[in-house]
């Protein structure tokens, strides 16, 4: 993560801040505040002014939606390094979903009008904007295509795989896993059976809060959709 030192002791950045040009980046830094959240704390709330962008430097945050007074949905799990949330603030726009910590974690929060300002006048933070909110976009459309082609192991698999960069490694779940299984569209259960099952294949092994995965390609074809599964027809 790209990082640097600013007045008020913030070094990390994200790619957002990354992307600006250094003049811009040391006078939105200079305006951060820095946030050190446990889990379970509420960032913002579901139509509440977006008068700050987040960017997550560490740890875990939920993005939850409720609709007309129901339970809360998880949509979206966030790693370090997001920025949220972009489209809220550049429109003027309340906040869409609840934002949550699913793990301690430190941001930094940005004034919307000076990230307007910037990004109006700074071409690589806007061009950074528009890649994070079109990513952001494909990964709820990736959400669709899980709930209609996937079962629980598949959508485990894809999710484990996303998670890691490299052909092997570890990932880390620093979430409470009745978080990860909301996010897929299952429950607790549900994705314990999932967990169990890909480690029975030898596909990963669990080790708390840490997955071992010997071979990310391996996890990706367990993860292929259904309809990508079947041979097609001579």
């Amino acid at each position: 993560m790209p990082a640097m030192r600013a007045a008020n002791g913030v070094r990390e950045v994200g790619a957002l801040l990354g992307a600006a040009s250094a003049e811009t980046r040391e006078r939105l830094l200079d305006g951060a505040a820095p946030i050190a959240l446990p889990r379970g704390a509420t960032i913002f709330i579901q139509d509440s002014p977006a008068d700050a962008l987040h960017v997550l430097l560490h740890g875990s945050v939920g993005l939850s939606t409720v609709e007309d007074g129901g339970v809360p949905t998880m949509v979206e799990i966030l790693v370090p390094g997001e920025a949220f949330s972009i489209p809220a603030v550049m429109l003027r726009l309340p906040n869409p979903v609840t934002a949550v910590t699913l793990a301690p974690s430190r941001l930094i929060a940005l004034p919307a009008q000076e990230v307007r300002e910037a990004a109006a006048a700074d071409p690589g933070l806007m061009h950074a904007a528009m890649e994070q909110m079109a990513r952001q976009w494909r990964l709820m459309l990736d959400q669709v295509v899980d709930l209609k082609t996937r079962d629980a192991t598949q959508r485990a698999a894809h999710f484990l795989a996303r998670r890691l960069v490299s052909p092997r490694g570890a990932v880390e779940l620093p979430e409470p896993r009745a978080a990860i299984a909301a996010r897929l569209g299952m429950t607790p259960e549900s994705l314990s059976r999932a967990l169990h099952g890909l480690e029975a294949a030898g596909l990963l092994r669990l080790h708390g809060r840490r997955v071992d995965v010997p071979d990310r390609a391996a996890l990706l074809r367990v993860a292929l959709p259904r309809t990508e599964a079947r041979p097609r027809p001579a």
